[in-house]
């Protein structure tokens, strides 16, 4: 397909994937003659992976290279590919959210913090075994430690809000 079909389908803008092209974010495509590119399925995936972090997971362009580099990286091990994943989301330490907290006043969030290890923990194992039902194929085991990480963060933010949103409507009744 060419550019401005890659575009339509994928609701990007050409100058966009021009964009994510030259950042080294998305594969060229191939020439197909003079001035005129080919692009696949893969770039069209890419690109909704691209979007995935960058538009739902809003991480930075820059870090999302690094991702990516580790993604498309064959020596790396899917664990190391999911620690990259993790450090482009994680925002603070355990230790720097508990240091702010107790500037603040709020000491007593360190009280909740064995509550949110144990379901921390029990998330892991869940999403762990996600993880596995991609088999033995390391690209696509791969690209699953990223999204889950990714897009598991965004997901469990918005589960959280519904849940604080019940839950005070139980204890602080409505409006």
């Amino acid at each position: 397909m060419r550019i401005n079909e890659l575009a339509e389908q994928s609701g990007i803008p050409a100058a966009t994937i021009k964009y994510y092209v030259r950042e080294g974010l998305l594969p060229g495509g191939a020439r197909a003659g003079y001035n005129q590119v080919s692009y696949d399925e893969s770039h069209l995936h890419r690109i909704r992976l691209l979007r995935a972090l960058i538009g739902v997971g809003g991480i930075p362009v820059a870090v999302v290279k690094r991702v990516v580099a580790a993604v498309e990286d064959p020596e790396r091990t899917v664990h190391s590919t999911l620690g990259e994943a993790q450090r482009a989301v994680a925002a603070s330490s355990v230790d720097e959210v508990l240091a702010t907290a107790d500037e603040l006043g709020h000491a007593d969030l360190a009280d909740l913090l064995s509550a949110y290890q144990d379901t921390a923990a029990q998330l892991a194992e869940l999403e762990l075994k996600w993880l596995e039902r991609a088999d033995a194929d390391l690209d696509a085991l791969t690209e699953r430690a990223v999204i889950g990480s990714v897009l598991g963060d965004a997901l469990l933010a918005a589960v959280r809000r519904e849940a604080q949103k019940q839950a005070s409507r139980t204890h602080f009744g409505t409006d």
